[in-house]
């Protein structure tokens, strides 16, 4: 049972959250990319990325937006790159294949990079971020702990999370394992909701024996998934997605510039999309 607790745990991220307790701090609950890439509007255009560069038959050299497949012919989409040259680097070479993995230093047109340096060998480290699941709501007197054992079990915990879900307002729930490993009895539920929180609270405590916290959102589920397809068909916009425990949609863009995050702020609102960059001002 402890496997596909496990699986419920991490599904829950996409469901919805549970208790009731005062408005969460300002700070965000979870961890996302923190726009490191940043680049002033009048930013003359030098950035350092790290990637997999890519050449074959098709195309030019490319700088990889993301890991080049694993196979014996790897292929990948990105940005193309004026100025390469493989004399002297170390490459793999096959079948009209060529491909690496470098850090470079390249002006970039909206287009295409064009390098101003060697490449070097990779030093930029860009994993992909982990939420960092925490309570918003303040601990009760003497800790999270389980109100009815009855209830505090796997199948209480799927049924609260699917009403949660189904709830006007709903704005996602996660899990915040508490310092346990997968314990139904350990793990606080999150829940959030844009209006009243009293009533999805009691209907929730009806189901959930657990520890529950229900904190209020700016903008339901429905809400951020909208935003996200819009975005996700905008130019220059690489990928959109919900981020539950910020309660925002995270945007993907080659240069997250002052300019763009100025777009984006004017149409949505402050703090409602947050952009990250691929390539950074070098």
């Amino acid at each position: 049972m402890r496997p596909s607790l496990l699986v419920l745990l991490l599904a829950g991220l996409f469901i919805t959250p549970l208790a009731g307790c005062a408005e969460p701090a300002a700070d965000p609950v979870g961890s996302e990319p923190d726009g490191e890439s940043a680049a002033p509007a009048s930013y003359p255009g030098r950035y350092r990325v790290s990637g997999t560069v890519l050449e074959n038959g098709e195309h030019g050299p490319r700088l990889c937006r993301g890991e080049a497949p694993d196979s014996l012919l790897p292929q990948c989409g990105g940005l193309d790159i004026v100025g390469w040259s493989w004399d002297g680097l170390d490459h793999e070479d096959q079948a009209e294949t060529r491909w690496g993995s470098f850090e470079i230093v390249a002006t970039f047109d909206g287009e295409r990079l064009t390098l101003v340096e060697p490449p070097q060998s990779p030093t930029i480290q860009r994993p992909s971020p982990k939420p960092n699941l925490i309570t918003p709501c303040p601990p009760p007197p003497g800790g999270w702990r389980v109100v009815d054992e009855a209830k505090a079990t796997v199948n209480a915990y799927k049924e609260a999370a699917l009403l949660a879900d189904a709830a006007p307002g709903a704005a996602g729930n996660w899990i915040d394992q508490n310092g346990g490993t997968n314990d139904p009895r350990r793990l606080v539920l999150n829940v959030r909701f844009t209006g009243d929180l009293a009533a999805p609270e009691a209907r929730l405590r009806a189901i959930w024996g657990g520890a529950l916290c229900v904190s209020h959102a700016a903008r339901s589920t429905v809400e951020l998934n909208r935003i996200a397809a819009e975005l996700s068909v905008v130019p220059g916009i690489l990928s959109a997605r919900v981020a539950l425990p910020t309660n925002q949609v995270v945007a993907d863009v080659y240069v997250a510039s002052d300019a763009r995050r100025a777009e984006v702020e004017a149409r949505y609102g402050p703090g409602v999309v947050m952009l990250t960059g691929w390539l950074q001002p070098a």
